[in-house]
């Protein structure tokens, strides 16, 4: 299984390289090679998660081999001073982001089916090649692999926006790779300073950059004897503030946001079901698998800041999406206002709002994705993404409606569907920890519903509205658009899989908890023990009380 799950991440490279060298390849040559090479690499993500034991909490598919010391030796070797690893594994944290990668890939493909039509081969190798770095990050063991990945992912997406994207194109991404390069490169100090951290104060001194050997060695240090626990010069604090520098721009959280907007409108379509779908995922897994993990004390430090940080998110992205008029951006913000939602569960620190958060990625990565998708349909067929101009879209293409009100319902929480089965337990997660801030948090649920329910009045229902080829609205019988085609089959087969695992994991949440739990109780079963030893710490740091100052008299000779 350890040679599948490298085959299953490498095999989206090899395509890519396929399309690039192969000579005269033309358009349908191009896009039947890339839906082959996704439908493989989906089927291999399937057999992996058949061979998933849910009760294992440590890497599965990993090849393993032993070292002096008793120490487990995940992956094969690659450099040996230092000893960098070519590791690969997965848990219950990765294992659903792993598969929701490889099914959003196939709709990114679907979706480009005739919208892409220059340079499709070189289209298609970038998405492919993005394809793998996403695969490589979530089942990276090892921190040198993990930060290659997390850095190569920039490349596709770069070049995905740039040549592909619309009028503002360059710009937009321009300010996504800087600014998610500039945060990546102190999270590269931040994850030195662990890798040194854990080597210098280690009972045996080893050098090691295993993921979860250094999970299992931090948390056993004696962080709190070196500062004072609630001093911000505590070197968990400090550490934790490094790694979120990168992992806040990736999520994006507020105020650490303003290059998403831009990057989703300018980016194709499949670049923004993968940009939401995914890529955003890849901050909020390394808040988890690093700042959660590695240096809880900082997260139970900086709780107040942090929380803070997602509940203006959770608003601000909500009533920002209330005032867009563009489809593409109104879906962007709410974005901001969903990932909000997922770090606050985090910052819960319990089982529940843990476990919300990790479902709750892979439910935003379903409707967030389906919702673009449905938006690059309209898009592709009357080139406006514009609410003023388009309406009554259920007299025209019926199955597109149903497919964008159920997404959005999805995205709304609403009961018996995927998004209620993540945003309850956070809430409920973090009520445990400050009812005030679940309180602030849950206005942003309200407000969701309100601008979703006010697109969907706006686009899907009313008398039909088509824009004309000059840029007016056409009449309520849709005159100048009677040769506009119905959905494709590609668009159909790209949007069913995420609409019926919308309503299955609303329906049926509990297979995918099952494989989550162990690994995410681990994770908070660290943070208690070092909130725990933090609190000791604290409280022996304080001066016992001074004694009663008495006067002493003398009698006079």
């Amino acid at each position: 299984m350890a040679t599948l799950l490298a085959i299953t991440v490498f095999l989206p490279l090899i395509g890519a390289l396929a399309l690039v060298l192969a000579p005269g390849l033309d358009r349908g040559a191009a896009r039947k090679i890339a839906l082959g090479v996704t439908l493989t690499t989906f089927g291999a993500c399937l057999a992996l998660l058949a061979g998933f034991e849910p009760a294992v909490t440590s890497p599965q598919f990993a090849a393993i081999s032993e070292a002096a010391g008793g120490r487990t030796l995940y992956g094969w070797g690659w450099l040996s001073r230092p000893d960098v690893r070519f590791a690969l594994g997965l848990d219950g944290i990765s294992i659903w982001l792993f598969v929701l990668t490889g099914l959003l890939m196939i709709t990114a493909v679907l979706s480009s089916w005739e919208s892409i039509k220059e340079r499709a081969p070189l289209y298609y190798a970038f998405l492919l090649a993005l394809e793998t770095g996403l695969l490589g990050l979530f089942g990276a063991l090892d921190v040198v692999l993990f930060y290659i990945f997390f850095e190569f992912t920039l490349i596709p997406l770069f070049f995905l926006i740039g040549l592909w994207g619309g009028p503002e194109r360059q710009r937009a991404s321009v300010y996504f790779f800087l600014y998610t390069l500039a945060g990546s490169l102190l999270t590269l100090l931040g994850v030195i300073s662990l890798v040194i951290v854990h080597m210098q104060y280690s009972p045996n001194h080893v050098l090691t950059f295993s993921i979860p050997e250094l999970t299992h060695g931090l948390a056993t240090l004696p962080w709190p004897e070196w500062y004072k626990v609630d001093s911000w010069a505590s070197p968990q604090v400090l550490i934790f503030l490094l790694l979120l520098a990168g992992f806040a721009v990736k999520v994006p959280l507020f105020p650490f946001h303003t290059w998403l907007p831009l990057a989703h409108v300018e980016a194709p379509t499949a670049g923004s079901i993968v940009l939401a779908g995914v890529l955003l995922k890849v901050g909020s897994y390394g808040l988890i698998r690093f700042n959660m993990a590695m240096t809880p004390l900082g997260a139970s430090a900086l709780f107040p800041l942090l929380a803070t940080m997602c509940v203006v998110g959770i608003i601000y992205g909500a009533l920002a999406a209330l005032a867009q008029t563009d489809m593409k951006r109104l879906v962007a913000y709410s974005s901001v206002s969903h990932m909000g939602f997922i770090v606050l569960g985090m910052l819960a620190m319990n089982d529940a709002g843990l476990n919300g958060s990790i479902i709750q990625m892979v439910n935003h990565g379903l409707t967030t994705g389906a919702l673009f998708a449905c938006v690059g349909v309209l898009y592709d067929r009357y080139h406006t993404r514009e609410m003023n101009a388009i309406g009554g879209v259920w007299n025209r293409f019926p199955l597109l409606a149903f497919f964008f009100i159920f997404s959005s319902m999805g995205a709304a929480a609403l009961p018996g569907l995927n998004g209620f089965v993540g945003e309850f337990p956070i809430l409920a997660g973090m009520f445990a920890e400050s009812w005030k801030t679940a309180s602030l948090a849950t206005l942003g649920m309200i407000l969701g519903a309100f601008y979703l329910l006010l697109m969907i009045r706006r686009v899907i229902f009313g008398p039909l509205v088509e824009p004309v080829a000059h840029g007016e609205h056409g009449d309520d019988h849709g005159h100048g658009h009677a040769d506009v085609p119905p959905m494709g089959w590609y668009e159909i087969a790209g949007l069913t899989p995420l609409a019926v695992l919308i309503l299955y994991i609303g329906i049926f949440p509990e297979p995918f908890f099952a494989r989550i739990r162990p690994a995410a109780e681990v994770v908070t079963q660290i943070g208690r023990q070092e909130r725990e030893v933090g609190e000791k710490a604290l409280a022996a740091t304080v001066p016992p009380a001074a004694p009663a100052l008495t006067m002493r008299t003398t009698e006079p000779r």
